[in-house]
This record gives C-alpha cells, structure tokens and sequence, in this order.
C-alpha cells in the first residue's frame, strides 16, 4: 500500500488558523501521511477576490505550514493556466507520487456542488472525500454524503469534532473595515508578511 496523501486545495486568500487547524484534524482522524496544500491560481467554480496575487498566496501558505509536521505545498495548480479543475490538479499528482492513496478535504459548503465539477463522475472515485462541517450554515451535510454515496459508493466521511468558524472572508473583512483583531486569526508569519505587503487594503510597512 502506497501512502496516504491528502490535497488542500483552496485560495487560501488568506490563509488562516482555521485551515491550520482543519489540516491538522484531517490528518490526524484519518492516519494521512502527508496533507499536500495545493493553491489555486484560478478557481473554476467561484470568481477569486482580490487583494493578494498566487505568488503572494503562495508564500502565505509557505510561511503558514513552515515547520508543521506532515505538511507540504504543492505548486501543480499554481503554475499551470487556465482554471484550476480538480481533475487536472489529481492527474498532475498521481504522476508525482504514484501508488499512493488520496484523500481530498472538502468544506461542507462545496459538497452539494461536486456533482456539478469538471468530469465530476470520472474524479469523484478516484479518491476519498474528507468533508469538513461548517457552523452556523444551517444545513446538514450528512444528508448530501447520503446521496452522494449512493451514486458513488462510501467515498465520504465526515470531519466530526472538528468545526472551522474562521473564513477567508471574515478576515479580509476586517481588514478593508480596520476592525481590530485580524492577526489574531492568522499565523504570526501571514500577519507579518500581510503587513508588510500592504495586502488587504492595508499600507505596507518596511
């Protein structure tokens, strides 16, 4: 048996202690070897936010994993053009670690739209599903695994004990707000680097 691998993909824009702490949770629960992260460049499913470019997501993701155990960036969606399919970003892997066993970290919120991916019924066997619950959106994703896993077999499982109540979107928030607070929600090196890029809406500093 190969390794287990898990991909993180995300634009992690900014990346955050809650996707910290949701990789650190995944790997553990599910005996992963490593937790591959992958940046996104240009996500298909959603328009990216702006504030920070991929060489600048890149080297937040860098500084955030720097020294974590089991953790790794990986650039197959960062340096290739056009959208970042799923698809094309697990093929590209495959061909870098072969015979390994892959796992994919999925928040709740894009659980009902993987039907709805790129060649979702070709990629959707080709690994495991870790869905990861997110509070306060009021839906259960138990009942999407169900229905996904009878179309697809038992490729899903549920992240529980673990809950992500910070968002990428909270953070950049507070800071196009000047609300107080934002480092908090961030490893001291992203704080630190989006500081002195002047990322956010912020002014650099030397």
């Amino acid at each position: 048996m190969g390794e287990r691998l898990g991909i993180f993909g995300g634009t992690f824009n900014p990346v955050h202690r809650g996707h910290l702490a949701m990789a650190h949770a995944a790997r553990e629960r599910c005996k992963l070897d490593q937790i591959l992260w992958v940046p996104a460049a240009q996500p298909p499913h959603k328009p990216l936010a702006g504030g920070a470019s991929i060489d600048e997501r890149v080297e937040m993701v860098r500084l955030a994993i720097a020294g974590e155990a089991g953790m790794a960036l990986s650039l197959v969606d960062a340096r290739r053009p056009g959208p970042s399919y799923a698809i094309d970003t697990l093929r590209l892997l495959q061909e870098q670690y072969p015979g390994a066993q892959w796992y994919w970290l999925l928040g709740q919120d894009g659980l009902a739209d993987l039907p709805g991916w790129y060649r979702a019924a070709e990629l959707i066997p080709r690994c495991r599903w870790i869905v990861v619950p997110r509070p306060g959106s009021g839906a259960d994703p138990k009942q999407a695994m169900a229905d996904l896993t009878e179309r697809f077999g038992e490729m899903f499982a549920l992240l529980t004990g673990f809950e992500c109540d910070i968002s990428s979107t909270q953070v950049r928030e507070q800071l196009a707000t000047g609300r107080a607070g934002w480092e908090k929600l961030l490893s001291k090196p992203v704080a630190v680097y989006i500081h002195r890029r002047g990322l956010y809406g912020l002014s650099a500093s030397a």
